[in-house]
């Protein structure tokens, strides 16, 4: 009689699973449509975590500074960070990047990866609740 060649005879009190039921599933369950979600929400509250103060000094900082001017406004902040991303990337001296493709890409990449920190810092204003400094609970001067 011919037996496939991963067959093996052994007693019905033997028997033992080889393929499958690894520790792997144990420990680390397979990640649910919903997991993958609240993973997605967790980096982008920590990316805009991350630029939140700088957001908020480039904005409101800005408008209720006593010297605001609508020619040195939000949009020129903006504009003057890019600017200092950009300069960090492609314009400074970097031996490793003395190709002006490789830095024009470097400075590309990074001048998104800084606006993509400002969204995020647009999405946690949007769907977070902000802490109030003035609440009963703990006030802001020390006695």
């Amino acid at each position: 009689m011919m037996m496939p060649a991963n067959f093996s005879a052994v007693a019905e009190n033997e028997m033992t699973y080889v393929i499958g039921g690894g520790i792997v599933d144990v420990l680390a369950p397979v990640l649910t449509e919903a997991d993958w979600q609240r993973f997605n929400t967790n980096l982008v509250t920590i990316i805009g975590n991350t630029y939140l103060s700088k957001f908020v000094d480039n904005t409101l900082g800005v408008i209720f500074s006593g010297t605001y001017s609508p020619a040195n406004g939000v949009f020129a902040n903006f504009g003057k960070g890019i600017k200092k991303v950009w300069g960090l990337n492609y314009d400074s001296v970097d031996p490793g990047f003395n190709n002006k493709f490789l830095s024009g890409a470097k400075g590309v990449l990074n001048v998104g990866l800084y606006l993509v920190g400002n969204a995020a810092a647009i999405y946690n204003l949007a769907t977070a609740s902000v802490k109030n400094l003035a609440s009963r609970d703990e006030p802001i001067w020390k006695v």
